[in-house]
């Protein structure tokens, strides 16, 4: 078997896996090399910036500890401060001991001994402490470590972190220096406490950057946190840098002014995350390279590779439905040449069978909508007349309720008129004369309002109080209410203008929506009724029931004329209740939920001017 060695020879499979190889190499050098570069540039830069911060930190803190330093020591050299002291201890145990008036000015609200300043005899007696009255005054503090340090070595000190003790319920740091006569003669220690957990102190970490996971530490001689970004290290021991697998980016900065250390540092992965970026950016490059080594083996591909793609192209046009465009493969007379033909005659059989399909389905359309428009208007007016039948039931229903209650109503309020005239003012039954005429009058007004509602009426606003009209609502059922044991309460804004509206039929609103509810709680329950302003130009009405809800497809229709779930209903006090509403300019909406109670809403537009 003959085995070819020339490009000529081999294989399509063959030459793409040769430039996916060319590709892989270039690629992983280039990502080696780079990668490399960028790791070790990233690692720099950022332990640059860390001893920045450190040194910037360090900085801040030795001024903070010299601040401090140097106040004790200027109050040391003070002239005669060492031979009041000896004076002092050579007295009587009880002697008077004079106050320090220029320790109290030089260390009044000091910045930096937050836990206060203490001045200690050469037995380590407290002698002074500022501010004055700490509760060791008076003790001796030499069992205190970094006390009984400084009359050993007679040298100043700056401690390590002390716990809760007596000088302080919190975590604090001692920083003391000896008081010397003359001859150097060791007569006491003036020292003060720095409070770890004073805003003056850990301002001090105030300006350092957090961001992408940096840290700042302050250590003291025994490795224990005094500040640092990471609340939940305080006052802990630093030993464990790389204890959750991830070893971080560290750089130490010792103080001069204290035997600390400042230790930043960032996480591994979140300081090395742009080295990361770049590193996909590399990948973009490989689709690059590979983009390029494409282009470049294009040419070695022959004419029968490029005559498959043309027909290739040519077929996923046909599919998505393009049939405009020829199927063409060059002057090619082999197979594929006329598989092209072929192709192209069925392209073009394929144009003409859509031409005609298309020309039909237009057609269809068309009449398509015009039966839908057909359609709507037969429902509008259906609708009409469905609307036009149901207002001339109520013409008649209206006809016949007129005549039979109106003169009856007139009679009875004709006779409390001529009641009244004859009873004289301070009799007791002229107010309840006077609360039928009332009532007669509000009757009359209801019957009117029913007559119009099944032609054209307009309301007669006149200026009003909304609670008034609540009122009146609720007084009307106060004999229902309190048969059915229910609660009303009324919440209506105080602050609200009267309003213009037409009083009689938003009183009927009113009475038609407590009335269902009143029916509806058969057992008892609770009426909210709330009145607010919306937006300041609209009013909002509602009122809420705790009774049992109402169905989701009765819901719907709960508007409709005729439409009621009561045996004895009409269907008409909703309905009445919307047509009113409306005419105001407003609206009327109702929510429910079966066994939660219902909420009818009605906003009406908030008008001062009376028609």
């Amino acid at each position: 078997m003959r085995i070819a060695f020339t490009p000529r020879h081999w294989s399509i499979r063959a030459k793409g896996v040769l430039v996916a190889i060319g590709y892989l190499l270039a690629l992983s050098g280039i990502y080696s090399t780079f990668t490399i570069y960028l790791y070790r540039r990233e690692a720099e830069q950022a332990y640059d910036r860390f001893e920045q911060t450190a040194r910037i930190v360090a900085g801040d803190l030795d001024a903070y500890v010299d601040n401090g330093e140097q106040r004790l020591r200027t109050v040391t050299r003070l002239p005669g401060l060492a031979y009041g002291l000896q004076t002092i201890q050579e007295a009587r145990p009880n002697a008077y001991i004079p106050p320090w008036t220029t320790l109290h000015y030089l260390f009044f609200k000091s910045p930096v001994f937050t836990g206060g300043v203490f001045l200690l005899d050469r037995a380590g007696k407290v002698l002074w402490t500022e501010p004055p009255g700490l509760p060791w005054h008076g003790e001796t503090l030499t069992d205190i470590e970094p006390v009984a340090a400084m009359y050993e070595t007679r040298r100043g000190i700056v401690s390590a972190v002390l716990a809760e003790d007596r000088l302080l319920a919190r975590p604090h740091v001692i920083i003391g220096v000896p008081v010397e006569n003359e001859t150097g003669e060791m007569q006491g220690v003036l020292a003060g406490i720095v409070d770890l957990t004073a805003i003056e102190f850990r301002g001090v970490l105030a300006a350092v950057s957090t961001t992408a996971g940096r840290f700042v530490e302050v250590l003291d001689q025994r490795g224990v946190v005094l500040a640092g970004t990471d609340p939940s290290r305080l006052f802990r021991r630093s030993d464990r840098y790389g204890s959750d697998g991830e070893k971080p980016m560290l750089a130490s900065l010792s103080l001069s002014r204290a035997p600390w250390r400042i230790v930043a540092g960032q996480p591994r992965s979140l300081g090395l995350a742009a080295v990361r970026r770049l590193q996909r950016a590399l990948w973009g490059i490989g689709g690059a390279l590979l983009i390029v080594a494409a282009t470049i083996a294009t040419p070695i591909l022959n004419g029968f590779v490029r005559s498959i793609k043309q027909l290739t192209q040519a077929a996923e046009t046909v599919a998505r439905g393009d049939l405009t465009q020829p199927v063409t493969v060059g002057e090619r007379s082999d197979e594929i040449g006329t598989l092209a033909r072929s192709f192209e005659l069925m392209r073009v059989q394929l144009s003409r069978s859509r031409q005609a399909l298309e020309q039909r389905l237009e057609e269809r359309e068309e009449l398509v909508q015009l039966l839908m428009r057909t359609n709507e208007e037969l429902k509008a007016a259906q609708k009409r007349l469905i609307e036009a039948e149901r207002f001339a039931a109520i013409g008649e229903l209206s006809a016949a309720v007129a005549h039979g209650i109106r003169n009856p109503v007139a009679g009875i309020k004709a006779a409390a008129q001529f009641a009244a005239l004859d009873l004289p003012k301070e009799h007791p039954l002229c107010e309840n004369i006077a609360d039928i005429i009332t009532e007669t009058d509000k009757l009359e007004a209801r019957i009117k309002t029913l007559l119009d509602f099944a032609k054209p009426f307009e309301p007669h606003p006149r200026r009003c109080r909304v609670d008034a009209i609540v009122g009146d609502a609720v007084d009307s059922l106060r004999s229902q209410l309190a048969a059915r044991r229910i609660e009303v309460v009324i919440d209506v804004d105080r602050a609200l203008p009267a309003v213009a509206v037409d009083y009689a039929q938003i009183e009927q609103v009113l009475l038609a929506l407590i009335s269902n509810a009143v029916e509806a709680m058969t057992e008892g329950g609770r009426i909210s009724i709330r009145v607010r302003s919306k937006g300041g130009d609209r009013l909002r009405l509602e009122v809420e029931d705790s009774g049992p809800g109402i169905r989701p497809d009765q819901l719907r229709r709960i508007f409709d004329l005729f439409f009621t779930t009561k045996s004895s209903g009409t269907g008409m006090g909703l309905a009445v209740a919307r047509k009113i509403v409306e005419r105001h300019g407003g609206t009327i909406t109702v929510e429910s939920e079966v066994g939660k109670g219902t909420q009818f809403t009605i906003e009406l537009p908030i008008s001062r001017a009376t028609t």
